[in-house]
């Protein structure tokens, strides 16, 4: 199937076929990862939660607080 890339607003973007979707079971609203590969561009269904280890990947130094610790509040104790 053959489409061709367009403008909108700032960004690019493309029309994926009704087709191509109804094979992968793509629906409009679904989260997809955009993985550049071999040279292409690969689309990779998304489930809306992400796993531990992908949470983990995104820390950086410039986004990792200190450890947050309160003082004990009624009758909680550590």
């Amino acid at each position: 199937m053959i489409t061709t890339i367009s403008r909108w607003g700032n960004s690019l973007g493309i029309r994926i076929p009704k087709g191509a979707l109804d094979d992968v079971q793509l629906r409009e609203g679904d989260v997809v990862d955009v993985v550049s590969r071999d040279g292409g561009i690969v689309l990779l269904p998304r489930n809306d939660e992400a796993s531990l280890d992908e949470l983990i990947a995104l820390i950086t130094p410039d986004n990792l607080h200190a450890e947050q610790l309160s003082t004990v509040v009624g009758a909680e104790r550590w």
